[in-house]
């Protein structure tokens, strides 16, 4: 019979983990291309013609974070037990990679038809969930 073993800890770390990744994804690495997807320039932040509540818009990326962390780890968990021939990594980025392809990835690609965005809002984004789950996956899969 299964019980759930779900680590907390690794919940937690990887949710912090996964914030750190889009700190740098957001910032350094695709920041100004991000921005010019959404049509925002940094003027549009400094004039205050954007709305810009960091404390709010941090928190409430935060809790994404936590709540994917929880939810792809219940499926590890399970799948690990599931599958007790295959290592909980190997459990864990397989189940990140499809969690993505399939939830996440399916959603951005509507973007571009119906939110007039350009292909590269959908492969920015992507790429940060993206790495987020495999993230996710190695953390709780090694971490049980």
């Amino acid at each position: 019979m299964y019980t759930s073993m779900v680590n907390y800890w690794a919940v937690i770390v990887s949710a912090f983990v996964f914030f750190g990744i889009g700190s740098l994804w957001y910032g350094p690495l695709f920041g100004k291309a991000w921005m010019k997807a959404v049509g925002l320039s940094q003027e549009d932040f400094e004039s205050g013609k954007v709305e810009n509540n960091m404390a709010v818009s941090f928190s409430l990326m935060f809790v994404s974070a936590l709540f994917m962390s929880a939810a792809l780890a219940h499926i590890i968990d399970y799948l690990a037990f599931v599958f007790p021939e295959s290592s909980a990594v190997r459990v864990g980025l397989i189940s990140g990679f499809f969690a993505w392809f399939g939830f996440v990835l399916a959603y951005l690609l509507t973007a571009p038809a119906f939110e007039n965005r350009p292909w590269s809002y959908v492969w920015i984004n992507g790429g940060y969930w993206l790495l987020g789950m495999l993230s996710t996956g190695i953390i709780v899969g090694l971490w049980r």
